[in-house]
């Protein structure tokens, strides 16, 4: 028996030691493509600045420096994301910059906003490169955008007012669009290539919806930029007004959306630490459902919504006892009726925060089946919500493809042959359908039979991926 110990052991040793190994040359890895997507980042930005510089004509450094104090200054006023990251309004000044100067003068005067005094010297260099390359190549390519789609720059475009919309308006929209797309996709490139993920996924979740303010900022840069050629440098006065209203609106609208998602967090945090077994399962239940929601082509604010009911789908549990909850066994029928409450008592829960009425379904409805055999209203076919078909896929492919105490982890092709097999009866088949297109598209890393019990995977909010923004300037760093 003590030879079978030792050789168990011995094993188990073995086999930490190779995953270790892997994990380090998969970070070796990670690192080598990091590095090099940071130096075509670096290379292409000098060719964008070069090109940019050029198209100014009259390249002054006076007025570069000038908004490089500008986008500075607004540099050490951001505000935290609900991830941790920080977001700042100095895209403002590479707009302004763009219109009263030109493109040459925009693209290095937004490197200053890079130089923040709170996280420059204490982040690693090659993401302050990174920063600087991303943000000067996609002010350059911006401001080379606006010059070939006829905009004019400084003096020459209040000359002409009754061109603005042709020399200004939509040379800028055009200028806006490429800015947004280039720094939102390096830095989602960046990341998905660090932490081994799906550009496309790093993109939905945390870029996505940053247009509107990315359009909201350049007519406001664009006032700013008129201001500068009309008033000159004392416009200054009129510039930190608008750009204090704009920050302290989007700290507001942070910081209460930041305080909901701490409260879900919060209540999932109590549920995993009453059901360890479960540990990390609602966090994938929510990405799982959030990318099979826009497979199925729902709204973007639909996906939110189904994104924070499948987060708390077992808030419920909560009400069940602890025994049941851990128990390693078959329930007995007492204990499986008490279980069946906890939909409901989810809904009891959730029906304190402010949701939209279909993520509640989606919480009271995920034990439902197609057949009408599900619980808690014995619900058929599509008399169940769609959130709530969504989820419950969901939920099972998790479930199945993550080690518990009674059983191994399933495959992914694993899973999904069994829920094939339960289309129809248990499952929508519409809805396993998204959920195959999304883990096609995204990828999906499942827990599988490598989870250490003892390592809880972190529970991360809404917009995680997803790190998006990081921690510099303008929408999107790293």
């Amino acid at each position: 028996m003590h030879g079978g110990n030792r050789q168990s052991t011995e094993h188990s040793r073995s086999h930490s030691l190779m995953s270790q190994n892997k994990r380090r040359r998969s970070l070796r890895d990670s690192a080598t493509r990091v590095r090099s997507f940071v130096a075509v980042c670096s290379v292409a930005a000098c060719a964008a600045l070069y090109l940019a510089i050029r198209e100014s004509h009259h390249f002054s450094w006076w007025s570069t420096i000038g908004f490089g104090l500008l986008a500075f200054s607004a540099a050490q006023f951001p505000f935290s994301l609900t991830e941790g990251g920080l977001y700042d309004v100095s895209f403002v000044i590479t707009i302004a910059a763009l219109i009263a100067s030109g493109p040459g003068e925009a693209a290095v005067a937004t490197v200053f906003a890079t130089l923040s005094i709170r996280e420059t010297f204490h982040r690693p260099a090659i993401r302050n490169v990174f920063n600087a390359s991303q943000l000067m190549l996609t002010a350059a390519l911006g401001g080379l955008v606006y010059v070939w789609m006829g905009g004019h720059v400084g003096a020459r475009l209040i000359g002409e007012p009754e061109q603005l919309l042709r020399h200004a308006f939509v040379p800028l929209l055009a200028a806006t669009i490429t800015n947004f797309f280039v720094n939102t996709s390096l830095v989602s490139e960046a990341i998905a290539i660090s932490e081994k993920r799906n550009f496309v996924s790093v993109w939905r979740r945390g870029y996505s919806d940053l247009i509107g303010n990315y359009t909201a900022f350049a007519l406001l840069g664009l006032l700013i930029g008129v201001l500068k050629i009309v008033v000159g440098w004392g416009s200054i006065l009129f510039v930190l007004m608008p750009l204090l209203v704009a920050r302290r609106a989007f700290q507001a609208a942070f910081t209460m959306q930041g305080a909901y998602d701490e409260t879900v967090k919060g209540l999932v945090a109590a549920i995993e630490a009453k059901d360890p077994y479960t540990r990390g399962h609602a966090q994938r239940v929510s990405q799982l459902a959030e990318m099979s929601a826009r497979a199925y082509g729902l709204s973007e604010e639909r996906c939110r919504a189904i994104r924070y009911s499948a987060l708390m789908h077992d808030i419920g549990k909560l009400g069940v006892w602890n025994k049941v909850l851990k128990k390693p066994g078959k329930l007995t029928p007492e204990e499986f009726e008490h279980m069946k409450d906890h939909p409901v008592l989810g809904v009891e829960i959730v029906s304190e925060i402010d949701l939209l009425q279909e993520a509640i379904d989606g919480v009271r409805h995920h034990h439902e089946r197609m057949d009408g055999h599900g619980y808690p209203d014995g619900l058929v076919g599509d008399q169940i919500p769609l959130f709530a078909r969504l989820i419950m896929v969901c939920d099972a492919f998790d479930s199945m493809t993550s080690t518990r105490v009674y059983r191994v982890a399933k495959t992914i092709e694993e899973a999904f042959a069994e829920l094939r097999r339960c289309a129809g009866t248990q499952f929508d088949k519409a809805s396993l359908d998204a959920l195959e297109k999304a883990v096609a598209r995204n990828g999906w890393q499942p827990v599988g039979r490598e989870e250490p019990e003892h390592e809880p995977m972190e529970l991360k909010g809404p917009t995680e991926m997803d790190k998006e923004p990081g921690d510099g300037s303008q929408a999107a760093t790293v």
